[in-house]
């Protein structure tokens, strides 16, 4: 026999699986206060979504109660195949979860003991990546910055050395940069914490995907156009070409907002309606009292529970469309873990109560990262400013010793000279701004973590930002460059 778990379980997905892990032993505990049996309770579990840890429970039952090897005995065999590490969470779960089993111990309390030990395990190596992140975004803007002058220093020593390609090897260098930098950033998005913020729905996202088509759709109708009629720099098309970007980036990063201001108010209601539950067990009661009370952003959805409740909604169903009206992920797992504690005859007062702390002890951990990643944010924003204005004095320096090369003689065989086209840099100049735009949003995105569709707005604000730069350092620098080094050169010939 071989059983679904050995298909898919992996050592490294359950350490992606902290938050889930401390929901799923919130789910248990949630079960175990309504006095169940160990048998009804691996059994519930096993029909729950909760991955490779529901996946567990189920071979359990499987085992425990289908082939009559007895539950205690069929978790042990299962944390047997779990892994074969001491320490990994799930293993050991199941193998004291069997012991208590064995010995007949209450289960709430045992799952009391496990929920608190996971909630802080979970606080302590959530904090221990923070510190890891905020050294690889120290390391990110060194690398970022580095990578500018490089390109810059790079493409003057071609012309210095006289090579006979500089605009293949400037080509290679830019190429080397935007796929060393990609890699970093990659290596980021799979070490920082993925905190997913939003309740996954089709529709919504059908919808937001299509407002991105069509401004993806508008940016290039709008660049082709000016490329066709040459009306504007090169620098000034592709930033313009980019804006329409800002109409879905601002909807997510509304969206966004709205969704982190009903996770804030969240917790005080769960907490308040356990409370009143527990003592007047009328769940439509419950609500009618929870209502007294103003609970921001999240009352019209209670409300909308309320009334549902209130027309024989199932509550699962009732508890299951309230996180879909709200859109979070968080609550999505809070109601999840209410509706089943519900359902099973649960401690609505104890379950109401962990659920809140859970969420106030993610919240606090978010908003930690939220202080680092806006630190991170406004560092990238002047960084990436200055690196646009080193491309953009380096275009025009390169036009500048183009010309001046063209008009006096100053090359030799000792010394040969080779500028780069200014027609080539023309073109160049637009894919650095768009692969700094781009690398950099991605970056700051996944420092953020949350609704990744803002990135969007990161792209399309440095995208204009750095065109309106280069445009403006070349307006700028012109008069004064030109004046300065042709005349130079006038009076050395």
């Amino acid at each position: 026999m071989q059983l679904s778990l050995l298909k898919s379980l992996s050592l490294s997905d359950l350490k992606k699986s902290d938050e889930k892990l401390v929901y799923f032993i919130a789910y248990l505990y949630a079960i175990s206060t309504g006095e169940v049996e160990a048998t009804d309770l691996v059994k519930t579990a096993s029909k729950s979504d909760y991955g490779n840890y529901s996946k567990s429970f189920r071979d359990a039952y499987r085992l425990g109660v289908g082939w009559t090897f007895g539950m205690a005995k069929s978790l042990e065999m299962v944390a047997m195949k779990v892994s074969s590490e001491v320490g990994n969470p799930l293993k050991q779960l199941l193998v004291k979860f069997a012991q208590v089993v064995r010995l007949g111990d209450k289960l709430s309390t045992f799952f009391r003991a496990e929920l608190s030990s996971a909630l802080q395990t979970y606080a302590i190596e959530y904090e221990r990546k923070l510190e890891m992140q905020k050294l690889f975004l120290e390391m990110f803007y060194t690398l970022m910055s580095t990578a500018a002058f490089m390109i810059a220093a790079n493409s003057i020593m071609t012309m210095l050395t006289g090579a006979n390609s500089s605009e293949l090897i400037l080509v290679y260098s830019l190429i080397g940069v935007t796929v060393s930098m990609s890699m970093f950033v990659f290596i980021m998005y799979m070490l920082f914490p993925r905190d997913k913020l939003a309740f996954s729905r089709e529709d919504v996202d059908l919808k937001f995907r299509i407002k991105v088509y069509l401004s993806v759709g508008a940016g290039a109708g709008i660049g082709i156009v000016l490329l066709i009629s040459q009306a504007l720099p090169y620098s000034l098309i592709v930033g313009i070409s980019l804006a329409p970007l800002f109409y879905p980036g601002l909807l997510a990063r509304k969206m966004e907002q709205r969704i982190q201001q009903i996770n804030r108010w969240y917790p005080e209601f769960i907490r308040h309606f356990g409370e009143i539950l527990a003592t007047v067990g009328s769940m439509g009661q419950a609500l009618d009292a929870v209502l007294r009370s103003d609970f921001g952003p999240i009352q019209k959805f209670v409300i909308s529970l309320k009334n549902r409740i209130k027309n024989k909604v199932d509550q699962q169903h009732g508890f299951e469309l309230f996180s879909r009206d709200c859109g979070s992920e968080i609550i999505a797992n809070g109601n999840q873990v209410i509706s089943t504690s519900l359902d099973k005859g649960g401690d609505m007062n104890e379950t109401g109560n962990k659920v809140a702390d859970i969420t106030l002890k993610i919240n606090e951990l978010r908003a930690k990262r939220a202080q680092t990643s806006k630190t991170f944010e406004s560092i990238i924003i002047v960084l990436h400013v200055l690196t646009l204005g080193v491309f953009g004095l380096m275009n025009k320096l390169t036009a500048i010793f183009f010309k001046l090369i063209s008009t006096v003689d100053i090359s030799n065989s000792a010394f040969p000279i080779s500028p780069i086209d200014p027609a080539f840099m023309d073109m160049i100049l637009p894919i650095m701004v768009l692969m700094t735009s781009v690398i950099s949003s991605v970056a700051l995105k996944v420092a953020q973590g949350g609704l990744y569709k803002t990135v969007f707005y990161h792209i399309a604000l440095l995208g204009v930002l750095g065109s309106a730069t280069t445009f403006a350092m070349n307006v700028l620098m012109s008069d004064y460059l030109e004046t300065s080094i042709l005349d130079f050169g006038e009076v050395g010939v």
